[in-house]
């Protein structure tokens, strides 16, 4: 007998856990639970991974709806270089690519007129047209030196030590008869400070005529100093144009080369004119050092 009290006692507890406490769901509440879970005709549903088969009951009853509302994409341009779009009418045809980065639109004020342009601005440097003109002195200025270091850099390699020899001086090329630079440690051969006074005069004494000057008067192109005495600037205007284009694309080509210059005798310590005999030096030179090299 008292087992049987024990069983029912340890039985009840349970019993009573899993007892459904409140009214019993009717089969209307059942099927109004089972609507509930389907969207409502007034609730769109988002798909831009395209789950949805085009088949499927929410697609055909138009439940599918953009990411974007339909005035946003009325108004703004769609830009699909990789034509990653499927239906291209959806595309903008408007969209004007950079030439030199087909993958990007064109900056804005990068429009073709200016000498070299070819819509190459990824870091967006020429913002406004205060930032565009003074992108577009630097880089003159720097492509004139690079151009004229370009030409000095082999020529310094390959006839320094005479001149310095014709006048009893002492060379100041860097070790292995490389030009001085800074990450050869050549700058620290002018021993002399007369030699960075005077570089440092000269330069300062350019940037300061040219900042008074464009105080005091407006030039339309504020790179042309005037410089041409062998009039090479062209009488018409493709004729100038064409110059002035070809200034630029070697000037680019110029800077490129200086820096190629520089990370080569860097890094393979020697001068670029022994790494390259064939460019700088006559044929029969050039060849007989390449084999004695083992390079041919």
């Amino acid at each position: 007998m008292k087992i049987t009290a024990i069983a029912l006692s340890s039985i009840l507890p349970v019993t009573v856990a899993f007892t459904f406490k409140g009214p019993v769901p009717t089969q209307s509440a059942m099927l109004a639970a089972d609507t509930a879970t389907v969207p409502s005709p007034e609730k769109p549903i988002f798909d831009p991974l395209g789950l949805y088969s085009a088949n499927s009951p929410e697609r055909l009853d138009g439940l599918i709806k953009p990411l974007e509302s339909s005035t946003l994409s009325a108004t703004k341009e769609i830009f699909d270089p990789l034509r990653l779009y499927s239906d291209q009418s959806e595309v903008s045809g408007k969209v004007e690519t950079s030439a030199a980065l087909p993958f990007l639109p064109r900056p804005a004020l990068l429009d073709g007129s200016l000498p070299g342009d070819r819509g190459f601005d990824p870091f967006n440097f020429a913002s406004d047209a205060n930032s565009l003109q003074w992108q577009r002195k630097a880089e003159l200025k720097h492509a004139r030196l690079a151009m004229l270091a370009a030409v000095g850099w082999p020529i310094a390699e390959l006839m320094h030590k005479n001149i310095a020899d014709a006048f009893d001086l002492a060379p100041l090329l860097a070790s292995n008869d490389r030009v001085p630079s800074i990450l050869n440690d050549g700058l620290s051969h002018a021993h002399f400070p007369a030699f960075w006074i005077a570089t440092i005069a000269v330069a300062a004494a350019l940037e300061i005529a040219e900042s008074v000057a464009e105080n005091v008067s407006c030039k339309l192109n504020p790179t042309d100093y005037g410089f041409d005495p062998f009039n090479l600037g062209g009488k018409t205007d493709e004729q100038k144009r064409f110059m002035q284009e070809a200034e630029v694309f070697n000037g680019r080509l110029g800077m490129l080369a200086i820096v190629g210059f520089a990370a080569q005798e860097f890094a393979l310590k020697s001068a670029v004119v022994d790494q390259i005999p064939i460019f700088f030096k006559p044929l029969n030179v050039a060849f007989e050092q390449l084999m004695t090299s083992g390079a041919m």
